[in-house]
């Protein structure tokens, strides 16, 4: 009996050895055929690419970063059919792999086939429960969808498996913001800039948040850093400039203004609101001559609101328009003379 036990568990042992060795074979013939693939991509051969790349998906097909890779070069071809068409067929191969699901839903997400790519994400996550690149997306897609509770499911089950991905906390901010939750909103955001602060959309959210809570400062710090990534963020810099105003920081609100009188040269609102910060401004000053300069510019601002809309059609415009007038008439009337005690 022990020498049948020994033979049973010598060829077991032989069995599982030469296993091993014909996995890690494969493993490395797909390695090399990624390497390849990468190296083709590089110089823009993307066709030839594609051919090395769907060969190292074929022999892993649980390994996202090939699937990466062929994902990326279908892209940079504009092959997306090829490719959707590619994934269906391999998912009719191997109907059991999650991550061919995740990834045939990747490309109908990125031609807006939404309702397409919810099924594949959902199929993913049944597939490969632990995967939460498959949550993630899930999540994605329903957010995009307005389909908020199914969207908060799955970036909370994507929060469990990792609490370290600062998409998921972004997509959780988006959700508790649009429920006007704010103090959970707040921390989701500010836990996504902890773990990657290049997510600047967040920003203008957590500064609407800060502004709302009375915290000025920190409200004014996330909008500099969001318009310093983006400059011709008018919305965000129009914000900006009204929480100056009504500091009472007329210097930097009409700065704020004078640039997004270049941004939306069209904009009465935007020339109205930059010349009631010059007047403000010019109140403060005592210099004679920087009181004149900016009379004029206030007065340039006025008349180019009147001048940009000057039949009142927009929302409000009526009222605008004169107010506009009133300035200008007392911008334009002679100093009362001083009074002689």
């Amino acid at each position: 009996v022990l020498s049948v036990i020994l033979f049973v568990f010598t060829s077991l042992s032989a069995v599982l050895c030469a296993a091993s060795a014909q996995d890690k074979a494969v493993k490395d013939k797909a390695g090399t055929f990624f390497e390849e693939g990468m190296k083709l991509s590089k110089e823009q051969r993307y066709k030839d690419a594609i051919e090395k790349l769907t060969q190292a998906v074929r022999l892993s097909l649980d390994t996202h970063k090939y699937h990466q890779a062929l994902h990326l070069n279908y892209v940079a071809t504009r092959l997306s059919d090829q490719a959707i068409l590619f994934y269906k067929n391999l998912i009719r191969e191997h109907p059991k792999h999650g991550p061919l699901h995740y990834w045939l839903g990747r490309l109908y997400l990125d031609q807006r086939l939404l309702e397409e790519a919810v099924q594949e994400f959902k199929q993913a996550t049944l597939l490969a429960p632990q995967d939460k690149l498959a949550f993630i997306s899930l999540g994605l897609t329903y957010l995009r969808l307005e389909r908020d509770q199914e969207a908060l499911d799955a970036y909370l089950q994507a929060n469990r498996l990792d609490p370290r991905i600062a998409a998921v906390h972004v997509g959780l901010g988006h959700l508790y913001f649009k429920k006007n939750d704010h103090t959970k909103a707040q921390k989701e955001y500010e836990e996504a800039l902890l773990l990657d602060a290049s997510f600047v959309e967040v920003r203008y959210n957590l500064g609407l948040i800060y502004e709302k809570k009375g915290e000025s400062l920190k409200a004014e710090e996330q909008w500099k850093t969001f318009i310093k990534e983006d400059p011709n963020a008018s919305e965000v810099r129009e914000r900006l400039a009204r929480l100056y105003f009504v500091a009472k920081r007329y210097l930097d609100a009409a700065e704020e203004y004078s640039t997004l009188s270049q941004i939306r040269p069209n904009s009465p609102e935007i020339f109205f609101a930059l010349g009631e910060s010059q007047m403000k401004l010019m109140e403060t000053l005592n210099d004679p001559n920087e009181r004149n300069q900016f009379k004029g510019m206030a007065s340039e601002a006025f008349q180019w609101t009147l001048e940009l809309d000057p039949n009142s059609l927009g929302d409000g415009a009526a009222t605008r328009n004169a107010q506009a007038r009133k300035y200008l008439a007392a911008l334009n009337s002679p100093p009362r003379p001083s009074q002689k005690k």
